[in-house]
């Protein structure tokens, strides 16, 4: 089982919640999004309060990736659930009408929301590519996006939010030549019970340039079995330039009451221990 120790934040007074309450918002420190310059995400699904969060707080360039959504995307499944929506009315099945209605109302405004968000006028792009161990029309690799930002970026003046899958972990190793350009990362891992030995070595890996500003576990994961280790946890990373001086674990508990919430809000929070 990979070792919950590893992971205790370092002390930091300028946490703050950045997104949603509930699944969606992440915890970072102040500090980075004073010095970003540039916001790389990785994983939009239909939730991008995060993006919206963090651009309110400082208007930086955005450039967003998922292959899996876009404003069609979005318009198709809510044409697809208006029509059975139609379907059932004429059945006289009211319930299941109402069911499609609301998903109908839900996509439509999705639609609408994320056209209205991702516009190369407000420099908030949208890229329709999964991460990957190669380019092509359906993905990219960490390293390609890289080199397509302007040559001139500061140093730590970017930060990366990643909710990735098992089969992206693989990816990661990519950002080594650029730690110098990150001030910080906040990475969503799935299924670690399962990549336990990728996860390890990309904690590693990061340990010799970041620290770890916050964590989180994600309860809609659950724990593995036998133990009280999450299977899903959302990892906050700093780079160690950003916090010369520090030199000390928190001491707060996890979850923090009024920064951490329960991604699945029908269940407690999984408290963690270091």
């Amino acid at each position: 089982m990979y070792n919950l120790k590893k992971l205790h934040p370092v002390h930091l007074e300028d946490l703050v919640r950045v997104g949603r309450n509930y699944d969606g918002g992440y915890v970072l420190s102040n500090q980075q999004i004073e010095k970003t310059e540039i916001l790389l995400s990785f994983g939009i699904n239909d939730d991008w309060s995060f993006e919206a969060d963090f651009l309110n707080r400082k208007n930086v360039e955005l450039y967003a990736f998922d292959y899996s959504v876009s404003s069609l995307i979005f318009k198709s499944k809510s044409l697809h659930n208006f029509a059975f929506m139609l379907g059932y009315l004429v059945l006289l099945k009211i319930s299941k009408a109402k069911v499609y209605g609301r998903r109908w109302y839900y996509l439509s405004r999705l639609s609408k929301s994320f056209k209205q968000f991702f516009r190369k006028d407000l420099q908030h792009y949208f890229v329709p590519k999964f991460l990957g161990e190669k380019d092509d029309e359906k993905f990219t690799r960490l390293d390609t996006v890289f080199k397509s930002l302007p040559n001139n970026i500061p140093d730590l003046s970017i930060f990366i939010k990643m909710d990735i899958e098992i089969w992206e972990y693989r990816t990661l190793p990519q950002l080594l030549p650029f730690f110098n350009k990150i001030n910080g990362l906040v990475i969503e891992f799935h299924e670690i019970d399962i990549a336990e030995k990728k996860f390890e070595e990309i904690i590693d890996l990061f340990s010799d340039q970041f620290d770890v500003a916050h964590v989180h576990a994600n309860n809609f994961g659950g724990i593995i079995y036998g133990t009280n280790l999450p299977k899903v946890l959302e990892i906050t990373f700093i780079n160690k330039n950003m916090i010369p001086n520090s030199t000390f674990f928190s001491s707060l508990s996890y979850p923090i009451k009024g920064l951490d919430f329960p991604c699945d809000e029908t269940q407690y929070d999984i408290i963690l221990v270091f």
